[in-house]
């Protein structure tokens, strides 16, 4: 579990929890003190009564278990993952990586990756929303910043957070140069293949069980994400999130206008709507429905492009990872067991 505190405009008091135990879920459910609020992330526990609950909604994610061998996890991956993690090594010298994890940051990578990020989200203004370095910086130690340079500069950056006693890893933040020119855009889409491919050798040899691509998008606009972190394999599963405060009308009722002041406002309404359809939707019926999204967005892509798919359909190619494990220590950790999807 990881626990991060902070302000809202340094006035209000928040906690940020990754992961929650269902005791600590609970206990926040019933008691904030009424300036605080809360978000609880990844949750395993449906929780449906809470006198300080705002929101809750159901997610979903991806998991690659790490406890294989790599040349197993290797076998996971569609073709096209695999051609990208070849051409990233063909890039010898051309291309390195560079870490950080926390204490003195003397060749400021996260300012380096602050400005990857913000460059990145002004392609999708309606997704997402440009960081501050302080917002970046508030995730360490429990933060693993891992940048890729072509020919000494930035194209792909990755922040991940770490809960090294559960043996997790997760993608919090990803950025690269995909909206600039083409032949940038072309190399930062195999960098950022190869990228996850090399987090998730280092995780392995350091000893994490998980690695967890982060959400699962739900909407109509997050098919082309889930196309790229699908092609790494996995097993999807559902989570819950939550939203709690001391003062839960309050705060209800500034989220209802949040929602309709802005265009993220709105998007981030529909994907908390969005998430119920997968409430009851039997496991494999879930799959199914994301794959078949993506077979769709990828004919029309070909569509729109003048030209065939000769690659087969995504149901076809992605491994389905059905025998995922996580450590014994995460299920007592973050209370009731995921189902697995």
């Amino acid at each position: 579990m990881i626990v991060i505190h902070g302000k809202l405009k340094r006035i209000i008091p928040y906690r940020l929890v990754y992961w929650p135990t269902e005791a600590l879920l609970k206990e926040l459910a019933e008691y904030l003190p009424l300036t605080h609020y809360a978000r609880l992330e990844s949750a395993n526990t449906d929780l449906d009564r809470g006198r300080c609950i705002v929101g809750h909604h159901l997610s979903l994610t991806l998991l690659i278990n790490l406890q294989r061998p790599m040349g197993e996890i290797y076998k996971g991956l569609i073709d096209n993952a695999r051609i990208r993690i070849h051409k990233a090594e063909k890039l010898g010298s051309r291309l390195t990586i560079r870490r950080y994890r926390g204490g003195p940051d003397e060749d400021r990578l996260v300012d380096q990756f602050v400005g990857l990020y913000n460059d990145f989200v002004r392609g999708k203004p309606s997704q997402t929303a440009p960081v501050a370095a302080a917002r970046e910086y508030r995730f360490f130690p429990n933060a693993d910043l891992i940048m890729a340079y072509l020919d000494g500069r930035p194209i792909c950056g990755h922040l991940n957070l770490v809960d090294r006693e559960a043996g997790i890893a997760r993608l919090q933040d990803s950025a690269n140069q995909r909206f600039h020119d083409s032949t940038t855009a072309r190399l930062a889409g195999i960098v950022n293949v190869y990228l996850h491919w090399y987090e998730l050798e280092k995780y392995r040899e350091e000893g994490l069980a998980t690695y967890d691509f982060g959400s699962i998008g739900q909407v109509e606009d997050s098919v082309g994400v889930n196309r790229f972190k699908m092609q790494f394999g996995g097993t999807i599963i559902r989570e819950h999130n939550y939203l709690l405060a001391g003062m839960p009308v309050v705060w209800r009722s500034l989220f209802d206008l949040l929602s309709l002041a802005s265009s993220r406002g709105q998007r981030r309404a529909r994907v908390h709507r969005a998430g119920e359809r997968w409430r009851y939707m039997p496991p494999e019926r879930i799959r199914q429905t994301i794959e078949t999204s993506i077979d769709h967005y990828q004919r029309n892509r070909q569509a729109r492009r003048g030209g065939g798919d000769n690659s087969s359909t995504l149901s076809n190619r992605v491994a389905l990872d059905l025998n995922l494990s996580p450590a014994a220590s995460s299920k007592e950790k973050h209370g009731k067991a995921s189902q697995r999807i």
